[in-house]
């Protein structure tokens, strides 16, 4: 199943910590046109969890506006029913999250974990 937007321009997803976020008709595209990451878009149920109920999320180093939302991946669909797991270049799938616009900037599978100061779950404190 891929992401339909033959009738909208953009749809709402809930995010932890956030609500909802917007993800664009023209961000989907975009990512999913570039060869390296046209995958992405058998992967619409990890993306919901990775938003839903992320392993991490981290602030951008460089922009405290933005968010890193981390899974670790159990599988990931390169094709409809072709899967791959354990393999190094998709352990972690990635959605970076504008916090203040409430929109997907952009996602992909990593091979590791990004970003940096944890934001969820709360490290504790000694």
């Amino acid at each position: 199943m891929t992401i339909d937007f033959s009738k909208v321009t953009f749809l709402k997803l809930k995010a932890k910590k956030l609500g909802y976020v917007a993800l664009t008709k023209r961000t989907f595209k975009h990512v999913t046109e570039e060869k390296e990451r046209e995958h992405v878009k058998h992967n619409e149920q990890l993306l919901k969890e990775t938003l839903q109920n992320p392993d991490y999320i981290k602030e951008d180093k460089e922009d405290p506006n933005v968010y890193f939302y981390i899974k670790k991946t159990q599988k990931y669909y390169l094709e409809p029913d072709i899967t791959t797991v354990n393999v190094r270049r998709f352990r972690y799938f990635t959605v970076l999250v504008d916090k203040n616009r409430l929109f997907i900037i952009t996602m992909y599978p990593c091979s590791k974990i990004l970003g940096g100061k944890q934001v969820w779950p709360h490290q504790n404190q000694n």
